[in-house]
């Protein structure tokens, strides 16, 4: 397999991840990447120390973040790259949706301490550091309590869908966050359609084929064809689907420096450095 330079999928603990921007960075140049962007949920306040950090060692930072959607009644994410960070209107937007994240997270951690759990959301707040809390640090809080052996089976035993902790997100569309990083003037980026076992089972999008002319429409410009574990045959289907609809060939290893068995890291999987040539050219131009 040729040596990988890029991915364009990874995570600090100003959201989700365990690293700092300044650790991540520093693991990216370790694993031999060129260019990477950091793609926190609903949060860009991870992005000066990276840039900071990856000067230093000389590599290409792209501004990245990434959006949870609803459709179906489930998760879509979209990813978002070449981000305005000046825009004061886009940083409102991701303002609420982080207290959107907050007042969830409060809610989970109640309907947990009602089944007789001993967590608190103090604790929480702890472990996510950042100001993007969501599942994940509720994940790693019932693990550091020995309430689960993993954050794949904390998530398994309280927070999906049908367990006692899970608790529905008011969340936009795809469309409304593709056109909402559009009007920012960054490219929106369609993450992880296809199921992948090593990201906590994570599912397939419902109805995949008619979302993404829709999303096409509203200015989608690229999906994720490499992520994860995901197969020959599901790195084929998205590059049929990708050329059928003229979207950029995206990818990265989603890293977290979670628990999870066989969870890629940084350089494992993404995609060639084409893709980060006609991402810059499309974030040079209009929309």
């Amino acid at each position: 397999m040729d040596h990988i330079e890029v991915d364009l999928h990874l995570h600090t603990n100003h959201s989700d991840g365990a690293l700092s921007p300044s650790e991540l960075v520093e693991l990216c140049f370790e694993r031999g990447l060129h260019t990477i962007a950091v793609t926190d949920h609903d949060t860009t306040s991870a992005l000066q120390e990276a840039r900071e950090g990856a000067s230093k060692l000389g590599i290409r930072l792209i501004n990245g973040i990434e959006l949870g959607t609803s459709y179906l009644k489930d998760e879509v994410h979209i990813l978002g790259y070449g981000i305005d960070l000046q825009d004061v209107g886009f940083q409102d937007r991701l303002s609420v949706f982080r207290k959107g994240r907050l007042l969830r997270g409060k809610k989970i951690i109640e309907k947990l301490v009602s089944i007789g759990l001993n967590i608190s959301w103090e604790m929480v707040r702890n472990i996510a550091q950042g100001d993007s809390v969501g599942r994940p640090h509720i994940a790693m809080a019932l693990v550091e309590l020995g309430y689960s052996t993993n954050i794949k089976d904390a998530f398994k035993r309280y927070l999906n869908v049908d367990s006692p902790g899970f608790v529905p997100r008011e969340m936009i569309t795809p469309t409304e966050a593709v056109e909402i990083l559009r009007d920012n003037g960054s490219l929106a980026v369609l993450a992880h359609p296809l199921l992948s076992n090593s990201k906590s089972g994570r599912k397939s999008i419902q109805n995949l084929i008619e979302l993404i002319p829709k999303l096409c429409e509203a200015g989608l410009g690229g999906i994720e064809v490499y992520y994860g574990d995901y197969d020959s045959s599901q790195v084929s289907d998205l590059i049929e689907i990708a050329e059928k609809y003229s979207l950029i060939k995206c990818g990265g290893s989603d890293y977290h420096n979670s628990e999870n068995r066989n969870d890629p890291h940084p350089g494992d999987v993404g995609p060639p450095p084409e893709s980060v040539d006609q991402i810059d050219l499309a974030i040079s131009r209009d929309f």
